[in-house]
């Protein structure tokens, strides 16, 4: 197949998919994660003096969880879920102060709020691995954290997985970042949605379900998600989970769906750890901020694998090489999905 230049579904990204560079999926397999001891991780039971304390726990309790926090000093150990403040937070929970600026130099005060998701007390819990029932309760842990932050403008949830992904610790854990303006991909997503909504009549992401089904690029779907390559994927293996159902933020999903969503992660996951020896990655959770008209943004979850380096013609141009056609991911990861499904 020769190379081909082809355009995002709904943003103005252009992306070089080199056909004739393409890689085997073997070339990228990842060399065997570095192995940090249970005893010295500060997320595994017992160590829960090494972080602040939790403003969320997760409990076992007869019939289901229950709800509590960290009190008087007292550090729960019995937990499923632990949510805490990143130690070394990127941005402070306050109220804004103005500061000095000129028509040269922007700025605004570094205010919101950086929290961490315990996913599991299992210091080995793996995503692609992990019992459907604890990945619900990462899901629904989202779900209550992002209720909390509706205060701030953009809510952003997501994961870095390995060193070369972003993780600083090997246990499984989310990050949420909360910010008082909406960040530039999401604010041309909207912008996208709503253009090809004008163009169109349809969402771009209900079209996607709809248009993807039969092309190469299927990789996975239950009665409530979809998983695809997308057609102008940046990161080699990257995929995206989308919900079936029209929603715009991860609030308005019903409550079967947050298992099915929970089943999608984990066979996903586990085909891209199978697939590629457990490859760093970074995932994200694309929502609609939390005000303002945004029924025609369509909710979404993208993975990125760091599988290459973004070079010099990609910070001189903004354009992305992929020597990985999403054609070939897909059926990497479809064949690893075969008997996790």
């Amino acid at each position: 197949m020769p190379n081909e230049i082809r355009k995002d579904y709904v943003l103005d990204r252009w992306v070089i998919i080199a056909h004739e560079r393409s890689k085997r999926p073997t070339d990228f397999q990842a060399a065997p994660q570095e192995r940090v001891e249970a005893k010295t991780c500060p997320f595994c039971p017992g160590n829960e003096a090494m972080t602040p304390p939790a403003f969320l726990l997760y409990l076992p309790s007869a019939g289901g969880i229950r709800r509590d926090r960290d009190r008087d000093g007292e550090r729960r150990k019995d937990w499923l879920i632990r949510c805490i403040p990143n130690l070394y937070a990127a941005l402070t929970p306050r109220e804004p102060q103005p500061l000095p600026a000129d028509e040269f130099r922007t700025r605004e005060d570094g205010v919101g709020t950086h929290e961490v998701i315990v996913e599991s007390p299992v210091h080995d819990e793996h995503p692609g691995r992990a019992r459907v029932e604890q990945t619900e309760l990462v899901v629904q842990a989202y779900l209550d954290r992002l209720r909390a932050l509706s205060r701030w403008a953009y809510v952003s949830v997501f994961r870095n997985h390995g060193r070369a992904g972003g993780a600083s610790l090997s246990h499984a854990h989310s990050q949420i970042i909360a910010t008082p303006m909406v960040p530039r991909t999401v604010a041309e997503e909207l912008r996208g949605s709503a253009r090809y909504l004008q163009q169109r009549g349809s969402c771009p992401f209900c079209d996607i379900v709809e248009g993807e089904r039969d092309t190469d690029r299927f990789i996975y779907e239950n009665p409530s998600f979809f998983a695809v390559a997308p057609w102008a994927s940046v990161y080699p293996f990257e995929f995206w989970l989308i919900p079936k159902r029209h929603q715009s933020t991860l609030s308005q999903m019903r409550e079967g769906e947050k298992g099915d969503l929970a089943r999608a992660m984990r066979a996903s996951l586990g085909a891209l750890a199978g697939a590629l020896r457990d490859p760093p990655y970074t995932y994200g959770v694309h929502l609609a901020p939390t005000s303002g008209e945004n029924e025609r943004f369509h909710w979404h979850l993208e993975v990125y694998p760091k599988l290459s380096i973004h070079a010099g013609f990609e910070d001189n141009t903004g354009m992305f090489i992929n020597v990985t056609p999403p054609e070939l991911a897909a059926q990497s990861l479809r064949e690893a999905l075969e008997g996790r499904v």
